[in-house]
């Protein structure tokens, strides 16, 4: 008989983690064609803050992390909170410069 999966962790990407890759991707391709340095720059900070956000899941915190995993969420809740404020850094530089 197998074992219910009701209540063990997720492990697979959800779906706001894709939705971060894509838009990261879609940024740089942005970014390499119509950009300037400072916007550029902004975009390259969120894609590093970005990868430790998205790939550090439950998962992989619970094989490589298992001593440290109440560092290693605090860790990946600030990435989290800086792949935010450089989006909203982004949009808001971007925005300037298009009513300028």
């Amino acid at each position: 008989m197998e074992r219910s999966r009701l209540w063990e962790p997720e492990y697979r990407l959800p779906p706001i983690s894709w939705i971060a890759i894509l838009l990261c991707i879609a940024l740089l391709v942005y970014e390499h064609f119509w950009g300037n340095g400072f916007t550029t720059m902004v975009v390259m900070l969120y894609g590093c803050f970005m990868v430790p956000s998205v790939f550090l899941t439950d998962r992989v915190q619970e094989k490589y992390f298992f001593y440290t995993l109440e560092y290693v969420s605090l860790f990946r809740k600030f990435t989290i909170t800086m792949s935010v404020i450089f989006i909203c850094l982004w949009l808001l530089s971007t925005y300037t410069q298009l009513i300028i």
